[in-house]
């Protein structure tokens, strides 16, 4: 930690993590509070980000946890950034913080909402409390999550009653004196055609915007 907090070159962080895999090759960095750590107590930026980036790089497997982390930024303190603007540092560790559950949502458009409101979010230092940044931001993650399933849904019975639609009107087509074989043949064939000929993938493709859309604006 005081190697990333003082700048160390990079041949002294290597040296170092080399050294330990060697003589400590079970050892488990306690990332969470070097984090928090470095984050309360004037770093600079750049050398969270090289830390965070050797911790994914070489040890992606031990643990961060990021919301009680989330949770130590947001509330009141007194700490600065050096030669940072305090807003810019917080926005940064939020964008951390947040990043894979952000990269799991299921749509640019959501991606993009949570992206924007961490980088235009008013965080103030000096005693103030960002708690309500904080849970805004969650609270919006949570809801784009369970609004996946519902438009899942949705679009699944929207395909199915394209399918229905056009298995009708296909089928009242069909030449009705055929043998009962050939008529048997004839609606798994019918089924099959009708579904590819439906119009499901257009509409959908038109539809589902405007529906993430909407969720989007709630």
């Amino acid at each position: 930690m005081y190697a990333f907090w003082g700048a160390a070159p990079t041949a002294i962080i290597q040296f170092l993590l080399e050294s330990y895999r060697s003589l400590y090759p079970g050892h488990v960095f306690n990332w969470t509070m070097m984090v928090e750590t470095t984050g309360k107590c004037d770093t600079p930026k750049e050398s969270i980000e090289n830390m965070l980036n050797v911790k994914q790089m070489h040890f992606p497997e031990q643990p961060m946890d990021w919301i009680y982390l989330l949770n130590k930024f947001a509330e009141p303190s007194i700490c600065t950034f050096s030669g940072v603007p305090f807003h810019e540092c917080m926005r940064f560790l939020f964008t951390c913080s947040m990043s894979d559950s952000v990269k799991a949502l299921a749509f640019k458009v959501w991606r993009d909402h949570i992206t924007n409101t961490i980088q235009t979010a008013s965080f103030f230092n000096y005693g103030a409390d960002n708690r309500s940044i904080l849970h805004s931001i969650c609270d919006k993650l949570a809801h784009f999550r369970d609004e996946l399933p519902k438009l899942k849904e949705a679009m699944t019975i929207l395909e199915i009653a394209l399918w229905k639609m056009k298995i009708n009107d296909n089928s009242l087509n069909e030449n009705t004196t055929q043998h009962q074989k050939k008529i048997k043949v004839g609606e798994s064939e019918i089924r099959q055609h009708s579904r590819l000929t439906c119009g499901a993938d257009a509409v959908i493709r038109h539809v589902l915007p405007y529906l993430v859309s909407v969720v989007d604006d709630e």
